[in-house]
């Protein structure tokens, strides 16, 4: 009978770490989960970022040709204005 004792006592210690060792593995999981959140959250801003100054490189780069080809500011100005306006249709579209 006192083997037997023995043996659950030793099981109840057993239990009590596993138990333990969940909480701080669950708390651990939790701190992770809650770091790839933020770290999925500047991902995208990065990548929003990084599409804005894309589109601004491209109208610089736009501004630039219309430049080289002959057009003057005012024109230049207008057909910038012009993709901006496509720009801004894309994203509406996007957006729905």
């Amino acid at each position: 009978m006192d083997h037997l004792s023995e043996r659950l006592k030793n099981l109840l210690i057993q239990v009590q770490k596993l138990d333990l060792t969940f909480d701080e593995l669950k708390k651990k999981n939790d701190d992770l989960e809650l770091k790839n959140k933020n770290l999925r959250q500047t991902l995208s801003l990065r990548e929003e970022k990084i599409k804005a100054l894309k589109e601004e490189r491209e109208l610089i780069i736009n501004a630039k040709s219309l430049k080289d080809v002959g057009l003057s500011s005012k024109e230049a100005r207008h057909k910038i204005n012009e993709l901006i306006r496509g720009i801004d249709k894309c994203i509406a579209q996007l957006n729905q």
